[in-house]
């Protein structure tokens, strides 16, 4: 007996659907070939390029007015080390405390070594007498610099020793942070010593024209705030 016209339109409309379900991940798969050629391949990046960018963004961030500014220069810690260039002029959007300039922040400019164990005589360098010189730049007469002890900083510390009462970097400007290397000395030891403020002449300036610094020699200082209820 054949089946009514109305039961094979109903046959055949769910044949056509059953099979369409089962192509679907066929189509699926077409149309994103076909968007895929339409759509073009990213362009490589250029190293080039990026170092520019990256170069650009420095120079914006700490060339900005109103920064605040101290000089900072170090000993070095190997012979190899001797052939770079130390002196910095670190960078502070705000007015921070000493103790948190010196903390974790101050080794972007300060040597860490291998074994991690490294102490550091942090000093104030002002002039008291800028030097003479002639004008062939031979020195005439030197200068006569006040050197005042402020701080021990240790790669295994987490926090400054300070050797003084706190101050804030914007006591700093114009004059130079001189970080002294004591090799692997205790740093216990070290800030337990006397460490008396003491006068030396010197053939150089503690001084620094901040207009005459570049954007590669300045260092940004920033110090992530504490969250509310953490241990300090």
């Amino acid at each position: 007996m054949t089946p009514p016209d109305s039961a094979l339109q109903v046959i055949g409309g769910a044949a056509v659907l059953l099979l369409a379900w089962l192509l679907r991940p066929l189509v699926r798969a077409g149309l994103d070939r076909a968007r895929a050629r339409r759509t073009p391949p990213p362009e490589p990046r250029d190293s080039d390029d990026e170092w520019k960018l990256r170069e650009a963004s420095h120079r914006r961030d700490v060339l900005r007015p109103g920064l605040l500014h101290a000089a900072f220069d170090r000993e070095s810690v190997s012979l190899g080390d001797d052939s770079e260039w130390h002196w910095r002029l670190l960078m502070f959007e705000e007015n921070l405390p000493l103790s948190a300039a010196l903390g974790p922040a101050i080794f972007k400019v300060l040597a860490s070594v291998p074994d991690g164990q490294a102490t550091w005589l942090i000093e104030l360098r002002e002039d008291v007498r800028a030097p003479q010189r002639s004008s062939a730049g031979e020195l005439e007469r030197p200068g006569l610099v006040r050197i005042t002890p402020l701080a021990v900083v240790a790669q295994q510390w987490t926090a400054p020793h300070l050797l003084h009462a706190d101050m804030s970097v914007s006591r700093l400007m114009g004059a130079t942070l001189h970080a002294r290397y004591l090799g692997r000395q205790d740093p216990d030891g070290v800030a337990g010593a006397p460490h008396p403020i003491r006068e030396e002449e010197s053939g150089t300036s503690a001084g620094y024209d901040e207009s005459q610094v570049g954007a590669n020699d300045r260092v940004m200082i920033r110090v992530r705030a504490p969250r509310p209820g953490a241990a300090v």
